[in-house]
């Protein structure tokens, strides 16, 4: 029977590894910089949601933790009928304007990244003009008149079909696929529809969720049809409410006491109820999204 001392055992850090490279003092000064970094990036949401649960008197100070706290002013925010009512709004924004961009995106997308088709240049170089020119606001609220969709809550959404740059991102990717997928598919018996939808729109599934973030967002914080098209109170998104209730006196909150304090907590807290949402919906794309642009914009 062998004995224990006779049996030689590996090192726990084999030699050449990372684990023998020393920690100098720029990995120390690098973290150091981006710990200093990300403190600064931090602290305007924290002292935000510090002005909103403290209390009257010290909304104004340069918070690092809350004296006193109060959720007084989220049990305004949680009580006011607009913010809830624009929530309801952004919330078919989010879901039926980003499906229905995400649409017409991709497919204008595949569309022009497909071998060369008759009048394809000319497509391409007018969605390409719309990067750098545009009509102007006067004819373009005009254009929204004459189709019906002023006070409409279609113009949050129709005029938005194809974003430019998300598009050419959709046609960088679909070029840099191999060619020999769609000939394997042809020879198969698929036409151009299934081999969009069964062998190009599968693989794409990173960048798919990166241009859906990015409309996502861009539906989350959508304002400005609104302020130009939109009269009823009940179309109003959620960040347009937000807007208008932070322009509001401080005298419409509730009749309170010490009136600019208690605006101003209220405020944040509605700031916080608008991003909180988005915030934690982020993280779960986080890794799409990265791959997703990185593959999309190099490659093709």
């Amino acid at each position: 029977m062998r004995k224990f001392k006779d049996i030689k055992y590996l090192p726990l850090r084999p030699k050449g590894s990372t684990f023998d490279k020393r920690v100098t003092m720029m990995d120390w000064f690098l973290f150091a910089f981006m710990l200093v970094y990300g403190l600064i990036i931090i602290y305007p949401f924290y002292n935000a949601f510090l002005i909103s649960i403290s209390p009257n008197n010290v909304f104004n100070e340069f918070l690092l933790y809350p004296k006193h706290v109060t959720w007084h002013n989220y049990n305004i925010v949680f009580h006011k009928a607009t913010l809830w009512g624009g929530l309801r709004v952004t919330l078919v924004l989010l879901f039926v304007g980003t499906a229905y961009q995400l649409f017409f995106t991709v497919i204008t997308g595949y569309a022009l990244s497909r071998n060369k088709w008759l009048g394809k240049n000319f497509v391409m170089n007018m969605i390409l003009v719309t990067m750098f020119f545009g009509g102007g606001l006067i004819p373009y609220m005009q254009l929204i008149s004459k189709l019906g969709l002023y006070d409409n809550f279609l113009v949050m959404i129709i005029p938005g079909a194809i974003d430019t740059y998300n598009m050419l991102l959709m046609r960088n990717y679909f070029a840099s696929l191999p060619p020999d997928l769609e000939e394997s598919a042809k020879i198969d018996g698929a036409n151009d529809v299934q081999i969009f939808f069964k062998v190009y729109l599968p693989m794409s599934l990173p960048m798919l969720a990166t241009i859906g973030l990015f409309f996502a967002v861009g539906n989350w914080n959508s304002w400005y049809n609104a302020m130009l098209f939109i009269k009823k109170e009940e179309y109003y998104p959620l960040q347009y409410v937000l807007q208008q209730l932070i322009q509001e006196t401080a005298s419409n909150v509730d009749g309170m006491a010490q009136k600019d304090a208690v605006s101003e907590g209220f405020k944040m807290a509605s700031v916080f109820f608008t991003i909180v949402p988005m915030m934690c919906f982020y993280p779960f794309l986080q890794r799409f999204f990265v791959k997703g642009l990185v593959v999309g914009a190099i490659k093709g």
